[in-house]
């Protein structure tokens, strides 16, 4: 029909559009045209040889919209082709959907003459998407605008249609039937042709704004589309809008309710205005269909509340306003109380949500705005969701392991739920907090049936106290407190020596002696005061000789670790008697004793590495000055060498102590120095007075040694009671001699 805009509601396109798969084609519009060849347009005088466009909708199982899906159209009879180029077309192309799952097409047909063999001819075509197919119908020629007039021998009779009568029925309900029939001049019907009804607002379909009248979907045909039969006939069901009164329509066949139009739509058969009447609709009842009976907790969600509006005869009413209300009133969201009743009569709450505090039974009742007397009740059951309201710890506190080894007993706590029951199903967390860190093995546990959340706990690399808190949100929380030791220290008797030269096993009383080794010193280096008398126990760090009551703590110098090389040095006790003794080394609480030969002297002499890179004994020349390349000793100078491990002393002297002031504690034994491998003058050998477990040595550097940085030189010891000489390191040291 030239120069009319047949709309679709909104109801039926404007739909919310989800991800998902494609499952349907369904025709909105374009099936049935009957287009007029030999109609002009006004505009440009050409003839409207164009169909309006060709309209589908895909869906997905669910019926929802689906976006950018390809839709593939194909004409698969017939003389029509896409496009408004002229002339003979493309017969298969490709469109897209669009936000509302939407696509469409131009299609035309070849011109046909008034008696061409191409007269009447119908052309066929398909659209389709993942398997669904939608089938459009689509003729050439069409009559002219009066009814039952012909042209190029096409008919169209509105048969029963109530052409001079008044169509009444009730609102929202439906009306009537009637038939059209379609049919060449030799009474030959035409199937596929289109019939609907256009309001008296150019709409097509239940009008929000006036009085109207529709003919109920055709399944295939498009949107209030019927088409005709094999036998050319098309039957209408009418259905009145919602809105009620007197108004008018028009029958129209052959023609298109699609906005989209690429030319205006053709006359084809249109009927003059037609009048209609439909009263107000009596609501008869409401009937709950589903959604009684629910329970739910608090908070959540239930299922659709969902009700019918019927008439006296029972039959649903559509447009029909209901209110919903709730008793109490606070116990459920209804997201909004007022709902309108949609073509099939259907009200609903599509998401009633239980408010927090809803508890117990709960109304919700339906009433119809029209006729308040008609209302239908909900009957609904809120429970109150149990929660968490303690926590206690059940196992796994206060336990000590090793580093890196797991406790022996897992990490449990026990959740009681408001009812005092225990509580499953509870997402407890379980953390390591501080600075010694305690390696779990889940951070998040949820409780079992019992209410207890178990995980397993192993000590870190960090020795000292540590602390796991397992908690639920920020209400519930308990704290484990769990202690980390040190691994004992792993030692041989390759790793006790010589604190001065190295010579493994070489220790006497009042000595020092460096004890290396892996995990003697994992916490890093500790140092005793610079001034006073030497700490016992340094980070952690102890060692004494012998066991019981017998047992002597060693004074200790320092502990250190240096490039993961561990060292304590100490001071063998003097009080210590010569012979093969235990030792036992703790550190961080881990102990390992080794039983240690303890020799009646150990020479060991003191070196440094000088400026040039080479290590060299530490002499003291006579002006206070120390020996280097720079600063040799010379022949005939009396120097002082720094050694250990000398042997007993008179006065003797204990442990952690110094000589007497102004009285020296002189070596027992007969004291040994080389130089260049040759003997030289001892004047005298003691202990420091001002270094704990150092010995002095002065001797004379011959007249002929030899001159050069690196001299060798050595001492021995030969103790008091012996014959046996026992010397410093088989290498040597050096010294510089000019």
């Amino acid at each position: 029909m030239r120069n009319l805009i047949f709309a679709v509601l909104c109801g039926a396109l404007c739909t919310s559009v989800l991800m998902a798969q494609p499952a349907a084609v369904t025709i909105v519009s374009g099936n049935g045209q009957l287009p007029c060849q030999l109609c002009i347009n006004g505009v440009n005088q050409t003839p409207f040889q164009y169909f309006d466009p060709l309209v589908v909708k895909v869906t997905d199982a669910s019926g929802n919209p689906v976006a950018n899906t390809p839709v593939a159209w194909s004409v698969t009879a017939g003389n029509a082709y896409f496009g408004q180029s002229g002339g003979v077309g493309v017969s298969n192309v490709t469109t897209s959907t669009n936000s509302l799952g939407v696509t469409s097409v131009q299609v035309g047909q070849v011109s046909a003459q008034q008696s061409g063999a191409q007269f009447g001819l119908q052309s066929t075509i398909t659209a389709s998407a993942a398997g669904s197919t939608a089938t459009f119908y689509e003729t050439q020629s069409a009559p002219a605008l009066n009814q039952e007039q012909a042209v190029n021998d096409v008919y169209a009779n509105y048969g029963d249609a109530p052409l001079y009568v008044t169509i009444t029925g009730v609102a929202g309900s439906a009306g009537p039937s009637f038939q059209m029939a379609v049919y060449t001049n030799t009474g030959t019907g035409i199937p596929n042709i289109s019939l609907m009804l256009v309001n008296e607002d150019n709409t097509v379909g239940p009008s929000a704004a006036v009085p109207s009248a529709y003919c109920q979907t055709q399944p295939g045909a498009g949107y209030y589309t019927a088409l005709t039969n094999q036998n050319g006939v098309a039957t209408c069901n009418v259905v009145f809008g919602a809105v009620a009164g007197g108004g008018t329509y028009k029958i129209v066949t052959g023609g298109s309710i699609s906005p989209i139009a690429g030319n205006p739509p053709d006359s084809n058969f249109v009927s003059g205005s037609l009048n209609l009447s439909s009263t107000a609709p009596t609501v008869g009842g409401i009937l709950i269909l589903s959604g009684s009976n629910q329970t739910g907790l608090a908070g959540s969600s239930l299922a659709a509340l969902k009700a019918e509006v019927v008439d006296t005869n029972r039959n649903p009413l559509v447009g029909q306003s209901v209110t919903w209300t709730a008793s109490p009133a606070g116990a459920i969201q209804l997201n909004g109380e007022t709902t309108t009743s949609d073509s099939n009569g259907i009200v609903e709450v599509a998401t009633p949500v239980l408010t927090s505090s809803a508890n117990g039974t709960i109304t919700v009742t339906v009433t119809s705005k029209t006729n308040t007397a008609e209302a239908a009740t909900f009957t609904l059951s809120a429970t109150q969701p149990v929660t968490p309201t303690s926590m206690s710890i059940q196992a796994g506190n206060n336990q000590t392991a090793v580093e890196g080894a797991a406790y022996p007993t897992p990490l449990a706590v026990l959740v009681l739920g408001s009812n005092g029951q225990p509580m499953g199903g509870v997402p407890i967390s379980f953390a390591s907090t501080g600075t010694v860190l305690i390696t779990l093995s889940a951070s998040s546990v949820t409780t079992t049936s019992g209410g207890l959340a178990v995980v397993n706990a192993t000590a870190g690399s960090t020795p000292g106290a540590g602390t796991v808190v397992a908690s639920y949100g920020s209400t519930l929380a308990q704290t484990f407190n769990l202690t980390v030791l040190a691994p004992g220290p792993n030692l041989t008797a390759l790793s006790f020596v010589n604190g001065a030269d190295g010579q493994v096993g070489s220790l006497s009383p009042c000595s020092i002696l460096a004890i290396t080794g892996s995990a003697v010193a994992p916490g890093g280096a500790g140092l005793p005061p610079v001034v006073g008398p030497l700490e016992y126990e340094v980070a952690t760090d102890t060692v004494t000789f012998g066991t019981g009551s017998s047992a002597i703590a060693a004074p200790i110098f320092s502990v250190s670790n240096v490039i993961n090389q561990q060292q304590i040095l100490v001071q063998v006790p003097c009080e210590q008697t010569p012979g093969t003794v235990p030792v036992t080394v703790t550190v961080n609480g881990g102990t390992q004793t080794l039983n240690i030969a303890v020799n009646a002297a150990s020479p060991g002499i003191f070196q440094t590495i000088q400026s040039d890179g080479v290590l060299r004994a530490v002499i003291e020349r006579p002006d206070g000055s120390f020996a280097g390349p720079t600063n040799p000793a010379r022949r005939g100078e009396i120097v002082t060498a720094f050694v250990t491990g000398l042997g007993a002393v008179t006065p003797q002297v204990s442990s952690n102590q110094l000589p007497i002031s102004s009285t020296p504690s002189t070596v027992n034994g007969l004291v040994i120095v080389g130089v260049n491998n040759e003997g030289s003058p001892v004047l005298q050998a003691q202990l420091s007075p001002d270094i704990i477990g150092v010995y002095t040595i002065q001797f004379q550097i011959p007249n002929d040694a030899p001159q050069n940085n690196n001299v060798v030189f050595s001492i021995g010891v030969v103790p008091l009671g012996s014959t046996q000489t026992i010397y410093s390191n088989s290498t040597g040291s050096k010294i510089p001699i000019q």
